[in-house]
């Protein structure tokens, strides 16, 4: 038998022509190419809703083609950064009175020696002590294996959760969000350079948010996650991953989104900012720790964190710092930014993809393309509901809503 092995699409290529009646080669190469799907979707009057969820479960439905399966069913990685809910986390902590900001939620993934367990535990219980905060809840984050197939099953991690207040009640939300950023870092120190903690990963560390993620496919996520599924979950915004891995293996730690963001594409800058990042880190007398195998995203993820927490930028400017315009020579843009821009030229290297990050705080969410402008996001708005994602129509909003 000779020539290409071949297969029906079903449809029409556009580039060809070929209808569905004819078939094409099973492999080729010139179409064997795909990217990540991101969004964001956010209340615009900043209520607490559960209605939200549903509709991110239906936006992660419409993109399974943008993540990668293996063919055994496992996903290469999805997952969504939620607001924490003071009303579900109330319930599960029997604490009355909790407020948004004024709790925190810390997501881990325990070492892959089973042994090492007790030492990871009292690592975390140690940093939380060490900065002043109390534990009101400690459990397993509850799943729903029947949302999966079974070779995915095996493809997941355990999701250990913390659940903790400052023992200081009088604490802003501001000083609380800080000290968690510091004990995260504590907990990095030794989850990333011992050997024998191989396999430990804070998932997520804060007061305002928390990541559910894993080894998924899009259209897992929530129904996985049995606390997404509680009506008394409400948030007012989220944002959500699903992962076509390029330049990393899959593994449940390198899905996303990360703690502050959710990335699709390839930083083609990334050797070089990590050189600079660890320069700048050594010229202030401290130390980057990166876990083994982390991605370009990751590492992104943990630069915007430390320009919020360290060099004491809001999100905003944090995220046009690291990712700015092609300002040298707009003159379009007024003196005071080119300022700006110009001063963050000199602190740090630009990160250029192709890419488009999605980004949030628990207090902003936003989308920015890098300067190339080679990954797709597609924004709407509604009377109720602001949105930007890879694709358009992924939340099917009635057309008398949109604004």
């Amino acid at each position: 038998m000779g020539g290409p092995i071949r297969v029906l699409t079903g449809r029409s290529n556009l580039k060809t022509g070929v209808p569905a009646s004819e078939s094409i080669s099973l492999l080729d190469f010139a179409e064997d190419h795909s990217s990540c799907g991101v969004g964001f979707l956010t209340r615009k009057g900043g209520d607490f809703s559960h209605d939200i969820i549903e509709k991110v479960h239906e936006a992660l439905c419409a993109v399974p083609h943008r993540g990668g399966m293996g063919a055994d069913g496992t996903g290469d990685g999805a997952g969504i950064c939620v607001d924490l809910s003071p009303k579900f986390f109330e319930k599960v902590t029997g604490e009355a009175g909790l407020a948004f900001g004024k709790f925190a939620v810390g997501n881990f993934f325990l070492p892959a020696r089973t042994d090492m367990h007790d030492e990871a535990i009292g690592i975390i219980d140690r940093a939380l002590k060490h900065y002043d905060f109390h534990v009101i809840g400690q459990r397993r984050v509850p799943v729903n294996n029947e949302a999966l197939r079974e070779p995915s099953v095996q493809a997941q991690l355990d999701m250990h959760q913390w659940i903790f207040v400052p023992d200081d009640t009088s604490l802003s939300a501001r000083q609380i969000d800080q000290a968690a950023y510091d004990i995260l870092l504590e907990i990095e120190e030794q989850a990333y350079t011992r050997e024998d903690l191989a396999g430990f990963y804070p998932v997520s560390l804060s007061s305002n948010t928390q990541v559910l993620k894993g080894q998924l496919n899009s259209w897992e996520v929530i129904p996985y996650f049995l606390d997404l599924q509680d009506s008394d979950y409400e948030a007012r915004s989220l944002f959500f991953h699903t992962r076509f891995s390029t330049n990393t293996d899959s593994q449940p730690a390198m899905a996303q989104p990360f703690r502050q963001m959710a990335h699709n594409g390839e930083l083609n800058t990334d050797k070089k900012n990590r050189l600079s990042e660890d320069a700048i880190a050594r010229t202030k007398n401290r130390r980057i720790h990166s876990p083994v195998g982390q991605s370009d995203s990751a590492r992104l993820d943990q630069t915007l964190s430390r320009r919020i927490h360290e060099d004491e930028l809001d999100m905003i400017e944090a995220v046009i710092a690291m990712m700015p315009p092609a300002w040298e020579n707009d003159p379009s843009i007024p003196q005071h930014v080119r300022d700006m821009l110009e001063y963050f030229s000199l602190y740090e290297e630009k990160n250029d993809g192709p890419a488009a990050v999605i980004f949030g705080d628990g207090e902003v969410v936003g989308a920015r393309l890098d300067r190339l402008g080679l990954r797709p996001l597609r924004s709407i708005e509604t009377d109720e509901y602001l949105c930007a994602m890879s694709e358009a129509g992924q939340i099917d909003f009635p057309s008398a809503k949109v604004v």
